[in-house]
Parts: structure tokens; sequence; C-alpha cells
């Protein structure tokens, strides 16, 4: 058994021997936790930084949205209504909403939305708190801090960010207040928000059979075969296989309380191969002192929660895009705080894309009932995973719903933009045709959709789309402030300058029409449409 060897090929999907496969060896027999794909992992996120996102390299779509974001404030609410009734803390002091890898931003500016909205209408208005974005790229820092929709709440103190690598770092230096957050300064708890985080962290891989633990170690190798060249990924030219070695002794790791899970596994679980998602138990570990033991882990990942799913599991496959994931072993975070005296909450319902755990641990006598009954709430009625299920059996069949019927389910999506993006020619093509449209909801739902959005530059233009959908309802003020918000985001076109001029034209401001009628044209001289509003604006001025 120690020398079972498997292949796990990336590019054909293949399980081979050791002895059918002749390509050249780059790594051999590495912990997975230590293998090489990390380095390119990080040297990934580093070098592409936004863009990584922007250009759609790297999903986010499904931990992003308004209505997760808007489940995040509901649970983290509930905490602060346990928080404000402890009597272990000081009251007077900041607590910390800290979020890891937070990538582009775009969660964090949803939640804010979302959590601000909640706290200014509640008794608890006028809570201090902090939320702090994290990431180790100094590119994603720099596009936070220059990103107009983050600069109210940086100006105003909610929002800070600070430079934070979870394999090492201990303390965070916050960049906006200076404010150093350091062992044995900290009065409050921590919230820890961990969105498609664990997944790309390191992991080690394990086989149990017949009592005895074996360790997955990974040989990375360069095929013969030639690569897809439509491989942009870091895997690219790259194949792996696992290789088993069977553990002895009790301390594989540093801390007991990481080798209390691998023998909680050896005992429990039978011809089985599970991970440990080691990078990220570390780092709980070291935020957990930082914060004196008094922290809750809300985290949302593609994963599983119980030892019925790690059931004849092979190793861990390395999906690629972009960037490499594995699947998250959140039944082992659950042993990790239970070994270190906390508790752990999962969904009631078995996922099909996206796992949302919660962890608490605290000194304190203190049951979370808040807490519990917001998260148990989520859970047990519509969470991510069923939004996003909903969501893709909804779209597809928009064109038989009837109008109020698409512009209800917008506002079950939080105005979800992605989705008002998905049915906006379907409103579009009815404003003309259908008796009593409801202008005034579709008014309503697209104010709330540009409320809730974050723009980061990727394809589609909301705010040229809702601009045409006012300038169609004949709000061209509006319309107007809408193709202004896309010139700003997306450049000059000679279309958006046409919509400008429409707009002038139609609000009798003639000359403005003439302004930026000439402009699209300069950009496209031939541009019919700009052609005949030039005509119509130049018969008005003579």
């Amino acid at each position: 058994m120690s020398n079972k060897i498997k292949q796990y090929n990336i590019h054909r999907d293949l399980e081979t021997t050791s002895e059918e496969h002749t390509d050249v060896i780059i790594e051999a027999e590495k912990q997975l936790s230590q293998s090489m794909l990390w380095k390119l992992q990080k040297d990934f996120f580093s070098n592409q930084g936004p863009e990584a996102w922007t250009r759609g390299i790297v999903p986010q779509y499904i931990t992003t949205n308004p209505y997760i974001a808007n489940l995040y404030a509901k649970t983290i609410f509930g905490y602060c209504r346990d928080y404000v009734t402890r009597t272990d803390i000081d009251k007077d002091s900041t607590i910390y909403i800290m979020e890891l890898a937070s990538g582009v931003g775009r969660f964090t500016y949803t939640f804010l939305k979302r959590f601000l909205h909640i706290i200014e209408n509640s008794s608890l208005k006028g809570l201090k708190f902090k939320y702090i974005v994290t990431d180790f790229s100094e590119k994603n820092i720099e596009y936070w801090q220059n990103h107009s929709f983050l600069k109210p709440y940086f100006d105003c103190g909610i929002l800070d960010c600070a430079t934070f690598d979870i394999a090492k770092d201990d303390q965070l230096k916050l960049r906006n207040s200076g404010e150093i957050l350091a062992r044995g300064k900290l009065k409050n708890p921590l919230i820890l928000i961990a969105n498609y985080t664990f997944d790309s962290l390191p992991q080690d891989t394990f086989y149990v059979n017949k009592g005895e633990i074996f360790e997955g170690l990974i040989t990375v190798t360069s095929p013969k075969v030639k690569a897809d060249a439509e491989d942009k990924s870091i895997l690219a030219g790259l194949d792996y296989y696992y290789t088993d070695n069977q553990i002895q002794g009790k301390n594989y790791y540093e801390d007991d309380n990481f080798n209390d899970i691998l023998v909680y596994y050896k005992n429990h679980l039978e011809d089985t191969s599970f991970s440990l998602p080691i990078m990220a138990m570390r780092c709980i570990s070291r935020l957990k002192r930082l914060f004196n033991d008094d922290i809750i882990l809300i985290s949302a990942d593609k994963g599983y929660k119980d030892e019925k799913a790690m059931l004849k599991n092979s190793h861990p496959f390395l999906s690629k895009h972009g960037c490499i994931s594995m699947t998250v072993n959140f039944h082992s975070l659950e042993q990790y705080f239970k070994n270190i005296g906390g508790k752990a909450i999962h969904s009631i319902y078995e996922h099909e894309n996206i796992n949302m755990s919660l962890f608490v641990l605290t000194n304190s006598s203190h049951n979370f009932v808040e807490t519990t009954m917001a998260y148990n709430e989520i859970i047990e009625s519509i969470g991510p995973d069923d939004f996003y299920i909903l969501k893709k059996a909804v779209v597809p069949l928009s064109e038989s719903l009837e109008t109020k019927e698409i512009l209800t389910f917008l506002r079950f999506t939080v105005w979800d933009a992605r989705t008002f993006q998905e049915v906006y020619n379907i409103l579009l093509e009815r404003i003309d045709t259908e008796e009593n449209f409801p202008t005034e909801e579709l008014i309503m739902v697209m104010n709330k959709v540009w409320e809730h959005y974050f723009p980061i530059g990727e394809e589609g233009d909301l705010a040229y789309y809702i601009g045409l959908l006012f300038s169609y309802i004949g709000n061209d003020n509006d319309a107007l402030r809408f193709f202004q918000y896309s010139y700003e985001l997306y450049g000059a076109t000679s279309e958006i300058y046409y919509r400008i001029g429409v707009c002038f034209y139609n609000l009798r401001k003639i000359e403005k029409a003439l302004e930026y009628t000439e402009k699209s044209l300069a950009l496209d001289p031939i541009f019919k449409e700009s052609i005949t509003l030039k005509s119509l604006v130049q018969d008005q001025i003579s």
C-alpha cells in the first residue's frame, strides 16, 4: 500500500499507473502544501492583480453578488446583536470585520451597502466597526484605494485596507489610519470573512485504509505531448500524480490540534482520501491569537461538510481557471474549531456549487443566540447555493415570464446586476409593445441595481444599458446621467457620444447636442445615426 501510485492527468482527465507515463519530472514526491505549484499560484495573483477578475480569468460571481452579501450582512448583524449584550468586552472599542484575499473588492462594496443599511435602520446605529479589506497583492490594494466607489467608505473611516499574507502574517498595519493591529493591543473579537479563498490556498492530502494513514505526495511532470496552445492557466504544460507514503508517528504537524484531526480521520475513515486546508488553519490559528481566541469565521467555497462526502474520495483534482483551486474540507475546519473549544454550523442541505459555513470561537460563556438564529434562518431557507440554482433555472425562462414577474425576481436577487443584464433585452423590447408596462417599478429596479453595482471594467456596460432603458421610457435626464457614467467607466465611443447628444437634443439643449454629435462623428465620420442627428440639430439652430 505504501507504494501505491496514481496519476491524475489534468489535460486528459485520465488516471494511469506510474508504468504508463514517461513524462519529464519537474518536482518529485512533495507534500502537496509544499509543492512548487503554490509559488506559481502566488506569482499569478501578484502579476495579474485586478485583471484576474476584470478579465474573467478567476470566477467570482457566486461569492460577490448582492444576494450573498445580504446574507452575510444579516448574519454579522446577528453577531453584532450578541456583541452588544456581552459583558466581557469593551464596547467603546472598535469591532473589526476582516475579509481575507479580497481580490477586486466587489464583495467588500456590496457587503458595506447592505450592512450599513441594516445598521443605520436599527437599534445598533452608531456601532463602532471597521471593515478591513486585505490581500497580499499590492496591485489589488492600489486598486481599492483608487476606486471612486470605495472612496467614501475610506474617507469616513469605516473602511481600511492592509497587506496580509495568509501564509505568515500575524499582525496588520492599516494603510489609511496607520493603526497597527498587534497581539496584546486588541480588546474585541474578530469577524472573519473568507469567500473563494481557502480553495486556492495550499492544502495537504492523505489516504486512510485499515487503520493506517498515508500522506499523498505530489509529483509534477511536463508531458512530452505538446500542451494546448489555448491553455493560459498556470498549469499549462504540466501534469501531476500522487504517491502514498505511510506516516510514522503522531507529530506530523507542529500543532497538536492539527495532528488530532489526522488521528480522528485515521480512526473514522476507511479506504478513502481526504484533504486538509492546512494554510487556512494556520492562518486562523495566528488570527485567533491576535484577537485573544475570540473569532467568528464565515466562509463560502466549493467544499464538503461531513464524512459522508469523503466516502471513496481520491486525492484532490486541481481544477484550473487561470489559477488552481481545490475542494475545501469544511468538516476538517469544524474538527479544528472543536479541538480549540469552538463550534461550527453547516447548512442542513447538500450543495451543488458552494458551501457556506459558520465557525465560532470565544472565551466567554455567551451562547450567541442571535448569531445562530440569523444564520439558521439563512441556511434553512434560500442560501447562496440555492440562489445560484434558482437563478440558473429562472433566467432562461424570462421570455415566458410577465414583466412584473421579472422585476419581482430582480428584487429577490437584491438587485443583481448580472441578472439585470441577462433580462435587459426582454425589458427593452416590451417598453413599446406591452400595454400597461410597469414603468415606475422598472425605474425603481434600475436605480437599485446601480446602487448595488461595483464596476470593475468587465464586459457588459451596465450604465449604458440602464441609460438606454431610461431613454426608451422618455426619461432623458436620467438617461443622460447613465450615459455619462458609461463614458466615465468605458471611455469615448461614437455610440456613447451619439446617445448623450440625443439626450441633450430632447432636453432642448441644442448647442450641447451639436457638441456631442460632432464628437461622435470625429470618432466615426460615417456613423449614420449621428449624421441624422446632426442634420436635425442644424435645422433647429437655423
